[in-house]
């Protein structure tokens, strides 16, 4: 089915993003909370970060590195306009010599599940066949195969809802692998236990758990902060950044060794969250943009 967003070759064939596990500190490193199929949000906070000028220069960020934590789909209604907008970024900031890095979601999961009750309408209205182009295998489930689970850059660590001293001691590579084939729809229709658990007593997904963002603002346990000290000290990590559960503002917990930056940036959530984007400098500060 013609998802009618158009993928370049490079993307659609390359397995370079996917494999993309550790990369050493640019000079500028940014991170974007969740944002639900809203493009005005997304744009909203593009100007906040100022390393892309969509009237003038296009991506103006130079070899800065943007990270987008996952949750582009579902809720909003401009799906096709982030993909093709996440895509026209890619492509400028690699000609620049920056780099902008798409993180597996759980909502992206759902979809290529094929669980498609959380987009909206108007959404699934610009596909032609929106289910198709994201079940495993598909068009988008094949451009979504280069988005990792989990990834180090400089001293931080980036997946969508939490890390555990399990999953870091695994490997992240092997989990954005095993990702990576299932969405490719090389290991059959059913997610992995790693992208979807099956029952309580499995392994704590990546991309599911709140064990460090729930409830928002609060400071998690301290039997999560033990695990997480564990878990970046497996990986030669000092912070974690996670997205999935809404805070009213970027925050930090265990000692700032974990940073929730899903602000509620989609007008579809109902939070009116400002733009909000996470910068960490390569002596290592750690600055809030707003």
């Amino acid at each position: 089915a013609n998802s009618g967003f158009l993928i370049p070759p490079a993307a659609a064939s390359s397995a370079d993003d996917v494999l993309i596990t550790r990369l050493p500190q640019p000079g500028r490193l940014v991170a974007v909370g969740d944002l639900h199929g809203d493009a005005t949000a997304f744009r909203r906070v593009l100007e906040v970060t100022k390393l892309f000028d969509e009237g003038g220069g296009g991506w103006i960020g130079g070899d800065a590195t943007l990270v987008q934590i996952g949750d582009v789909l579902d809720r909003g209604d401009d799906e096709l306009e982030l993909l093709s907008l996440l895509s026209l970024l890619k492509r400028e900031a690699a000609l620049a010599g920056g780099r902008v890095i798409t993180m597996l979601g759980n909502h992206e999961v759902l979809n290529a599940a094929g669980v498609s009750v959380y987009a909206s309408p108007r959404a699934a209205a610009g596909f032609d066949d929106r289910a198709t182009a994201f079940r495993v295998g598909g068009e988008l489930a094949r451009e979504l195969a280069t988005w990792p689970v989990a990834c180090v850059i400089g001293d931080t660590a980036f997946c969508h809802g939490g890390l555990t001293s399990e999953q870091a001691r695994r490997g992240l590579a092997a989990g954005n692998r095993e990702a990576a084939a299932w969405l490719r729809g090389e290991s059959g229709p059913t997610p992995p236990e790693l992208l979807w658990p099956s029952s309580p007593r499995s392994p704590r997904s990546p991309l599911w758990m709140r064990d460090l963002s729930e409830p928002p603002m609060a400071e998690p346990s301290a039997a999560a902060c033990s695990d997480l000290s564990r878990a970046l000290a497996e990986i030669g990590a000092k912070r974690l950044v996670v997205g999935h559960t809404v805070q009213p503002r970027i925050s930090c917990g265990c000692d700032c060794s974990v940073y929730r930056i899903d602000v509620g940036l989609s007008r579809a959530m109902g939070v009116g969250g400002s733009p909000q984007a996470l910068e960490v400098g390569k002596n290592g500060d750690v600055r809030v943009l707003s």
